[in-house]
């Protein structure tokens, strides 16, 4: 809520307070899934929270890394090898948090 609800909105449908002051419109991360057929791409979504996966045809990033964002914290409060697990533990819940707001 306090990071990824500022752009895609609280339910995540791209509708957070601040969708509206982007250049680019924050995707509703409700139909990931029915976007690809029905399947959830997990590890894309993982990928793309990480920041180690670019969409070429979507240009320059928006989307701040999320991974880069929370390591540093990490990091000096379970020191840099745990903070790198504690990151990518993160992200894994995130992604898994994505797939449950699928319709």
């Amino acid at each position: 809520m306090n990071s990824c609800a500022v752009c895609h909105g609280p339910k995540g449908k791209g509708d957070g307070p601040l969708a509206d002051e982007l250049l680019k419109r924050p995707a509703d991360l409700t139909h990931l899934s029915k976007q690809n057929g029905g399947e959830f791409l997990y590890w894309r979504v993982f990928a793309v929270i990480d920041g180690c996966y670019v969409v070429p045809e979507h240009g320059e990033r928006d989307m701040p890394v999320w991974a880069r964002q929370f390591l540093p914290g990490d990091a000096k409060k379970y020191g840099p090898n745990a903070g790198k697990i504690v990151t990518r533990e993160r992200t894994h819940e995130l992604a898994g948090y994505v797939q449950t707001l699928q319709r």
